[in-house]
């Protein structure tokens, strides 16, 4: 199996069977610290996978597979589930991954473009709010656009749609993974060149497990049914 070993095929650790219910941070933490080599595992797959430009999205999508049945509390197996993932959606992944990163990358440009402008004129204050508007809400429908390319077939319009629609349906959450992964992201910048190994071996799985957990709430409730949760 290449570099990553039979160990990529053996299954997640899973939930055991008469393990009391938990709910809210009690879960979270449980399956994070029991799940925190498969993360770091899947950090390596994930970079890996990221080293043609191109394929980020599907690696995403990919990704987004193996947190959300952590989030879920199912068994994964790592490398064979991220691979099926990988393949099995990749159009649509690309195509998705075109319209939140470039949309993320125009509003970047917009923003940064309308503040130096802000010494003309005030008026650049209005583009320069809408440009970060478009910032904020296409980071947010990034949480649930990758999860829901592997949870469920629907077409990219919908996942789409879907997704705007979370960004405010859900906005207490939404805004609560934001706050956490803005902060820890602020927090290991501070402390860089010393967090400088994080991002190779566990920051995007770590960001996407966050991301995921908040969002499978929404994904849950509103776009899958409670049999099929």
């Amino acid at each position: 199996m290449g570099i990553f070993g039979n160990r990529m095929n053996r299954p997640g650790p899973g939930i055991p069977k008469d393990a009391p219910s938990k709910k809210g941070l009690a879960l979270f933490w449980d399956i994070l610290f029991r799940e925190f080599f498969e993360l770091v595992k899947l950090n390596l797959l994930f970079c890996a996978f990221c080293v043609p430009v191109i394929t980020i999205p599907a690696a995403c999508t990919a990704m987004s597979k193996i947190t959300v049945t952590m989030v879920r509390d199912r068994n994964h197996f790592l490398w064979a589930d991220f691979w099926a993932e990988f393949k099995a959606d990749f159009k649509k992944s690309t195509g998705a991954g075109a319209l939140v990163f470039l949309g993320i990358g125009a509003g970047v440009f917009g923003a940064w473009f309308y503040s130096k402008m802000l010494t003309a004129s005030p008026f650049f204050y209005l583009p320069l709010a809408l440009s970060c508007l478009i910032v904020l809400v296409l980071t947010i429908m990034g949480f649930y656009v990758f999860p829901m390319i592997a949870l469920v077939d629907l077409p990219l319009q919908k996942i789409i749609r879907n997704a705007f629609l979370l960004t405010f349906v859900c906005l207490h959450y939404n805004l609560l993974a934001l706050v956490i992964t803005a902060g820890l992201t602020l927090f290991a910048a501070a402390l860089l060149p010393v967090t400088l190994l994080l991002f190779p071996f566990l920051w995007f799985a770590l960001m996407n497990f966050i991301t995921t957990f908040c969002a499978y709430y929404g994904i849950r409730k509103y776009v899958i049914s409670e049999k099929e949760s």
